[in-house]
């Protein structure tokens, strides 16, 4: 009996996959520097009740003038498995997975990506998101749990919940800078065959 409950649960929860999208941008006025600027998206697709995947885009709008790369970020995942992980799967830029980081002054993050997978750097900015220019970063996210998360769980689990380390101004600046939900927009939630549109709020 438990063995035909179990699977008919993941057939119905096959027929309901959704994707859930939070547009992002810079939270300047809380930024270490205000160098570093970008807009963005994060997109949530919940795969089987225990998997997922997390699409990332970054688009850097920093000043021009001043240049500056986006060479990392991270985030934690708001989730009731201790054990919950995010891998990075494919990357638009050379950006490797980065784990557990202490992102001070805004705490330790579970998991992210960065130039050679180090948050603070110290190699060359050069291959780092160009001002104007867009990264895409998915992960696959393994949680007892994965299949109950949303897009806000990679943003709300802090405060702040997700971070972006800008390096290589022409002023020889870095700046790290906090991500928050644009206001006012709707997040999509894609069902099968289905598609329906709900308010969220920032966290």
């Amino acid at each position: 009996m438990r063995t035909t409950t179990a699977a008919l649960a993941i057939a119905s929860f096959a027929g309901i996959v959704q994707a859930d999208v939070i547009p992002i941008y810079s939270d300047n006025a809380n930024s270490t520097e205000n160098l570093g600027w970008f807009v963005g998206s994060v997109n949530y697709v919940a795969q089987t009740p225990s998997t997922g995947l997390l699409t990332i885009s970054l688009t850097n709008t920093s000043p021009l003038a001043n240049g500056g790369k986006i060479t990392g970020f991270v985030f934690n995942i708001d989730s009731s498995d201790p054990a919950a992980d995010a891998t990075l799967a494919t990357a638009s830029h050379p950006f490797l997975n980065s784990g557990t980081e202490d992102a001070s002054p805004f705490g330790t993050f579970e998991a992210g990506a960065a130039l050679g997978g180090n948050w603070l750097g110290g190699g060359s900015p050069n291959a780092g998101i160009a001002v104007n220019s867009t990264g895409s970063f998915s992960f696959n996210i393994a949680a007892a749990d994965a299949g109950s998360l949303a897009a806000g769980d990679f943003l709300s689990d802090g405060t702040p919940g997700f971070v972006v380390r800008f390096r290589g101004f022409e002023n020889e600046g870095s700046d790290k800078s906090p991500a928050v939900p644009a206001p006012g927009l709707l997040t999509l939630v894609v069902g099968l065959g289905t598609v329906f549109v709900r308010n969220r709020r920032p966290h």
